[in-house]
């Protein structure tokens, strides 16, 4: 938030705004933004939901639940 602050630009982004390369990411873009750039945020908007579909690029993710690294090993769903 003080970047954006100091030198312009938003805080929460879409993942095209990351990811302009990857063809995915401009499917359903209302399912996941980016806060800041390190935070990926999928919400839960169904009711009593057990699992939520999330894209997520391939490359290194971590869970903030238990801190354990996810390796996403393709760019699709």
């Amino acid at each position: 938030m003080y970047t954006a602050s100091i030198e312009g630009g938003s805080c929460i982004d879409p993942l095209m705004f990351h990811y302009p390369d990857l063809d995915e990411v401009f499917n359903r873009t209302e399912h996941s933004f980016i806060v800041g750039d390190a935070i990926k945020v999928t919400p839960v908007l169904a009711p009593k939901a057990e699992y939520v579909e999330s894209y997520f690029p391939m490359g290194n993710w971590t869970n903030l639940r238990d801190y354990k690294v996810v390796e996403a090993k393709t760019n699709e769903w």
